[in-house]
């Protein structure tokens, strides 16, 4: 629990950094609900009790689990996912910039994936690198990542629910349908890929 909670404090405070400050996303709204529509999603926009701040909420349905979109004016994009975990497995996949804190976090050195641009651009840290790699090396998991501004993709193993939480946190730079469907897509990849080595449980 303690070890979660620390976790989730780094994640946090990399979320914060990477904010960049107050932006309108009113304007995104109506592509996220064309694409609500297009996937059988649930939309909502949600505002701050003094009604001064905005925030979309989307829900789509893969399989038996359900990936979680969010953005409001201040905050940048967040999608989450929570998985039926087989046993523990751990991933975290952030820009090279945050190199210094997560080594000092995870205490272990960087994976590469023999891939030149990808390994320059991103640290992968966890501690079965033999799996990760099998999850990530699929060509269209690297090009989503290089291509969308994701700065953190990461699954955490909760031992008391026996649950992964598979979340990555994007630039906010995301304007448009194609964009939402890649980084959906990323979700289905992984998810389908973590199956097929038995991580998490089959539908």
């Amino acid at each position: 629990m303690e070890e979660n909670k620390k976790k989730e404090n780094i994640f946090k405070q990399m979320f914060i950094t990477r904010t960049l400050g107050f932006i309108d996303i009113s304007k995104k709204r109506d592509f996220w609900k064309d694409f609500a529509k297009e996937t059988n999603g649930i939309f909502n926009v949600k505002h701050t009790v003094a009604k001064d701040l905005e925030i979309l909420i989307l829900k789509i349905p893969y399989k038996k689990y359900l990936v979680e979109f969010t953005e409001s004016d201040t905050h940048p994009l967040k999608i989450n996912c929570k998985l039926n975990a087989n046993y523990k497995f751990d991933f975290f996949i952030s820009y090279e910039d945050t190199i210094e804190r997560l080594l000092k976090f995870f205490g272990n050195q960087d994976i590469e994936i023999g891939d030149e641009t990808f390994d320059k651009k991103y640290l992968i840290q966890g501690e079965k690198p033999d799996l990760i790699k099998k999850v990530v090396m699929k060509d269209r998991i690297k090009t989503i990542l290089l291509s969308n501004n994701v700065f953190s993709y990461h699954c955490i193993y909760e031992k008391k629910n026996e649950t992964i939480q598979l979340t990555s946190l994007v630039s906010r730079t995301v304007n448009s349908k194609s964009e939402l469907s890649e980084l959906f897509e990323l979700f289905c990849l992984t998810i389908d890929e973590m199956e097929k080595l038995d991580i998490i449980l089959h539908p």
